[in-house]
């Protein structure tokens, strides 16, 4: 009886090792987070993380916040990253995931060199320090579409309203497409994807040929001179 009480406690005690769950775990606004994976709290059954990189403003902002999670991933929830270029030299990423069960990889993904193509999108955006979305007009890199996005940070932090040329795929776009879809730390209002807009290059078309007008004009000349010739 005593064995089998023992037997019963390493096989509890093996479940419990089996089943502890790590993750990497950090919270910084503007520095770089850890890669490091800590064993969770009891009870945690997924990993859950947020990343914000931004350069809209001119001003270089990142935030990474990646924590334990006692809650069950939201279905189709999985993972969504996107990077919406507003303006040459300022951009937005966001990246979300949920992890059942298990350590979540890097989601910071490199654009690295794009070739700028013939399509383009209006592009603004408002935060907390802006008041208006003044819209101009972005081509867009290979690849992008025309994004509208307005979500708002889960802890009160602001909202941001973005427009212009994204990598968001349409899975991501039909995920986030209903209104007040939360994921990770944002809430996101509105998102609507639109196909790119073809830029019309504008050529110099030569009238059609006064050729006509001329033969018809001469021909005219022609025949009076005969007329005249007939009378006299």
């Amino acid at each position: 009886m005593k064995g089998i009480l023992i037997a019963g406690i390493f096989v509890a005690f093996a479940i419990a090792v089996i089943d502890s769950l790590s993750c990497r775990q950090c919270y910084s606004p503007n520095e770089s987070c850890s890669n490091i994976v800590t064993e969770c709290a009891e009870g945690s059954v997924s990993c859950v993380e947020s990343l914000v990189n931004s350069t809209l403003g001119g001003s270089p902002y990142l935030y990474q916040n990646r924590s334990c999670s006692a809650n069950d991933c939201p279905k189709n929830s999985a993972q969504v990253a996107f990077t919406v270029h507003v303006f040459d030299d300022q951009s937005f990423h966001f990246a979300s995931q949920c992890c059942q069960g298990e350590a979540c990889n890097d989601t910071n993904h490199e654009t690295g060199t794009q070739a700028i193509t013939n399509t383009q999108c209006s592009a603004c955006y408002r935060s907390n320090t802006t008041t208006t979305c003044e819209e101009k007009t972005r081509q867009c890199f290979q690849g992008e579409r025309c994004v509208h996005i307005i979500a708002d940070f889960v802890n009160g932090l602001g909202r941001v309203e973005l427009k212009g040329c994204s990598d968001i795929s349409e899975s991501t776009c039909e995920t986030l497409a209903p209104e007040n879809t939360t994921v990770g730390e944002f809430i996101f209002r509105s998102v609507i994807c639109e196909n790119a807009t073809t830029i019309n290059t504008l050529t110099t078309k030569t009238p059609p040929t006064s050729t006509g007008i001329k033969a018809s004009f001469t021909s005219s000349v022609f025949g009076s001179l005969l007329l005249l010739k007939l009378l006299f």
